[in-house]
Formats: C-alpha cells, sequence, structure tokens
C-alpha cells in the first residue's frame, strides 16, 4: 500500500505501520494511534477489503468484532483473556475489549453494536415558578450503568452505582427519571453516561486513548497519583 500524507512533512503506510518523514521510514509506534484514525487513513483501509462477489458491498474488515448484543439490544462486551495483538504492542485493558481499533478495524460511526442501547431519554422540566425550557438528557440505562462500573472498578475497586434525586437537577430544574452515576470511595462521582461516550467514542470503538483518559480523570478525581489497575 502506499503511503499516506497525514501533514507537510509524514506520511504514514497503516498496512506495514510505518512513517516515512524526510526520507527515512521508522515504525509507526505511538503516532499510529493517531494516524489510523485520521478519515484519509480509514477511508485507504476501507478501500482495501474486497467487494463481496455480487453485493456490491464491502465486508466488515478482518479482525472486526461480531454484533453481540444484549437481550435488551445493548452492547455485550465479551473480554479476550489475553490482548488482542496490535502494532503497538498495547497490552491495557482496551486491547482486551472486543471493540478496540486498529488500522485495518478504524472507528466509524455504529461500530458499537447497540450501543444507544445503553442509554435511556430522561425529560428536564422547569419548576412551579418557571414556565417553558423543557428539554431531554441522555443518561445510563442500568445496564449502561453497570458498564460504566466495570471500567471505573478496574481502577477504583470500591466505586459503585448510585442515582441523583430527579429533583435536584439544577436550581429549580427536575428530571423525570434519576440520571445514575458511579460514586467513588472519597465522594466524587462521574456521570456514567459521560463515561461510556468517553471510552467508547460515543459508539466509535476503544483505543489506547479510552484507557488513558479514563485513567488521568480517576486519578484527578480521586486524588492518588499512583492510581493502577486492579
Amino acid at each position: 500500500m502506499a503511503y499516506i500524507r497525514v501533514n507537510s512533512s509524514v506520511e504514514y503506510d497503516p498496512v506495514s505501520n510505518t512513517v516515512r518523514q524526510g526520507g527515512q521510514v521508522r515504525p509507526g509506534g505511538f503516532a499510529a494511534l493517531g494516524f489510523s484514525n485520521l478519515p484519509e487513513v480509514q477511508e485507504a483501509m476501507r478501500a482495501l477489503a474486497p467487494a463481496e462477489a455480487g453485493s456490491g458491498q464491502k465486508p466488515a474488515p478482518a479482525g472486526a468484532p461480531a454484533a453481540a448484543v444484549t437481550a435488551s439490544g445493548a452492547p455485550q462486551i465479551i473480554l479476550s483473556p489475553t490482548p488482542v495483538p496490535n502494532p503497538w504492542d498495547y497490552q491495557g485493558p482496551a486491547a482486551s475489549n472486543p471493540y478496540y481499533t486498529q488500522p485495518g478495524v478504524p472507528m466509524r460511526d455504529g461500530f458499537v453494536a447497540g450501543y444507544e442501547n445503553w442509554f435511556e431519554t430522561c425529560t428536564v422540566l422547569p419548576g412551579a415558578d418557571l414556565t417553558g425550557g423543557e428539554h431531554t438528557i441522555r443518561v445510563a440505562s442500568h445496564e449502561g450503568a453497570q458498564e460504566a462500573l466495570r471500567l471505573v472498578q478496574q481502577y477504583v475497586p470500591g466505586a459503585s452505582v448510585r442515582a441523583s434525586d430527579p429533583g435536584a437537577f439544577a436550581g429549580p430544574w427536575y428530571g423525570d427519571k434519576p440520571a445514575l452515576y458511579i460514586a467513588l470511595p472519597n465522594g466524587g462521582r462521574l456521570d456514567a453516561a459521560a463515561i461510556l461516550d468517553s471510552y467508547y467514542d460515543r459508539g466509535r470503538g476503544v483505543s489506547a486513548l479510552s484507557d488513558l483518559v479514563l485513567h488521568a480523570e480517576l486519578r484527578w478525581q480521586t486524588g492518588l497519583g499512583g492510581l493502577e489497575r486492579r
């Protein structure tokens, strides 16, 4: 495959996972995490997949996860017992996730089967002294909150799922259902829906960056500089 120009001086080949700059070729390394998700790189990888005979459609990339969902239609996360081999030799928690993305399995909208079924709609209403302004927000379902809890408990085993008071959203506003959040032992709280959207890139898949962002957030929330995976 030909090199793809990613900026004014750097080219990247996702097949060989190498970078070419100034006439020199080197392994892609950590930089490939970012390059592999660039639209032009993803489009080039999709073009490599041969069309299915007679269908005119391209099959899922090699290594793409099967559409495993629970009875509710939400994603069924079955972790690999060992990290999925990848060009960067990344072995963090994300590499065992069925939706871990690589150059040959690029992130794309809808990649995580049933992703929106991890969420519910909450209607936020004005109090008695207000008029108008009704709107809706996405909150995690109980199933979605359990996945958010699993992610957090990798680092903070004492975390738990709690439900907010629907009447205490902000000032005189209240919701028609509680919002589920992850409670930390030190009293901190993280919105379960926000954890899912961040970690799964709103349903586009997970990467090493998913782990890095979650780990950084939990270090800040807990004040534990040496926070390690349990």
